[in-house]
């Protein structure tokens, strides 16, 4: 089990930016970001419309289930109302865990940039510099 966590630890290693690419990471890091944010708008509005759908549709399934609650009709309409009921919490659910998914990145993008940033720092510093306001980050 060993040698797998070292492999991992060596990948996500590997991926992260030089200090000296810290402009360029942070462009990147910005798009990323923006993209992110309107996928995620896109998916609350299509959980809205899901939702304005449920609605539309579980109104009169409900209503035609109460008029036929005696005959097996009524089970139809009522069990077809509770899947349609049970498909938007489904996709309330998938956006709740997108929006946190998105939450957690900016975090973590925040934190590596910080991280990034320090060492810009202390590397101009240790070659000499001695000015942070020299340094690559804006």
């Amino acid at each position: 089990m060993e040698p797998q966590s070292d492999s991992i630890r060596e990948v996500l290693l590997s991926r992260l930016p030089r200090p000296e690419d810290l402009a360029t990471y942070q462009q990147g890091v910005k798009a990323l970001l923006e993209k992110n944010d309107k996928a995620l708008r896109q998916k609350r509005w299509t959980v809205v419309r899901v939702w304005i759908f449920v609605v539309a549709v579980s109104i009169p399934g409900l209503w035609m289930a109460g008029t036929h609650f005696n005959a097996p009709q009524g089970n139809w309409f009522l069990g077809l109302t509770l899947f349609w009921v049970l498909f938007g919490a489904v996709e309330v659910a998938k956006y709740s865990v997108a929006q946190g998914r998105v939450e957690v990145l900016k975090e973590v993008k925040q934190l590596q940039l910080q991280v990034l940033q320090i060492h810009a720092m202390l590397r101009d510093s240790n070659h000499g510099t001695g000015d942070p306001s020299r340094s690559t980050y804006s």
